[in-house]
């Protein structure tokens, strides 16, 4: 069995499984609508169920991203996150909780509400970004997304573009003085990418030569994984099945985060006899 270590706030936490990361969304038009939380009350009692299903760590995101979404500013963003973070921190005092924010300012304000984890899903584009992380030694998962946020352009991106764009990213960081030992990487499967290439990567994440091997994978109901992903999410087409087989594929390439709506049907993968190879 394959082991991982992780350093966050200063220590090394090791893990010979995948963790399962749950999807916490506080917002009103993320594109999986069983996910949204509008209100702090509703974000913990979706907290609850996450971890209750076996979710190893949660993942708070208050801006959606998702193709043709409206991007928010830092207040709205702020006034969804915060009152649901304290909420869910207060319930949970040990559990992981991973950031997800394009802003340093909300990143930095996260953390000393008891964050543990910076998701950055545009890459360090917010100059502060590098610094924060290293001054909080959080742990950081670093995206692939190349294009604007949201814009639903797509292109045929290789896996050996995917790696060169997150070492370039990852030499910020450590510039900044982040240690490596900190940062995660993420193909951004759904940003700016064709079905094909969603696909690709996921059987090539292996190829991935992420620092340590930390990579999380994140296909979760995404559009490739629809039955027709020209439609939305629904009962007929549902991305879960799809979601499904990429989490299996990922889990054998070496996924070291698995972040996902489904949390009870990703657990039940790791009882499949699913594991890293050694």
């Amino acid at each position: 069995m394959r082991s991982f270590s992780w350093r966050l706030m200063g220590k090394d936490v090791k893990f010979e499984r995948p963790l399962i990361v749950g999807i916490l969304n506080l917002t009103p038009d993320s594109f999986y609508a069983n996910s949204r939380n509008t209100t702090p009350k509703a974000a913990l009692e979706r907290a609850k169920n996450l971890v209750n299903d076996g979710a190893d760590m949660l993942d708070l995101g208050a801006e959606s991203t998702r193709p043709g979404s409206a991007l928010i500013d830092e207040a709205e963003e702020g006034r969804r996150l915060f009152p649901a973070l304290e909420m869910v921190r207060k319930a949970f005092p040990d559990l992981l909780l991973s950031i997800d924010t394009r802003r340093a300012n909300i990143a930095e304000k996260a953390l000393a509400m008891g964050g543990n984890v910076i998701n950055d899903v545009s890459a360090l584009s917010d100059a502060r970004m590098a610094s924060v992380a290293a001054k909080s030694g959080a742990g950081f998962i670093l995206m692939h997304s190349k294009k604007e946020l949201a814009s639903g352009r797509n292109e045929d991106i290789s896996t050996t573009e995917v790696e060169a764009f997150l070492k370039e990213k990852t030499a910020e960081l450590l510039k900044a003085g982040l240690p490596v030992d900190c940062i995660v990487w993420d193909p951004g499967l759904g940003f700016g990418k064709t079905m094909e290439a969603n696909w690709r990567l996921t059987e090539e994440l292996d190829k991935l030569n992420a620092p340590g091997g930390r990579i999380m994978f994140g296909a979760s109901r995404k559009r490739f994984t629809r039955p027709d992903p020209s439609m939305p999410e629904s009962e007929s087409n549902s991305g879960l099945p799809g979601t499904i087989r990429a989490n299996r594929i990922a889990i054998r390439k070496g996924a070291f985060l698995l972040r996902v709506h489904d949390v009870k049907e990703a657990r039940s993968l790791l009882t499949e006899g699913e594991s890293y190879a050694s």
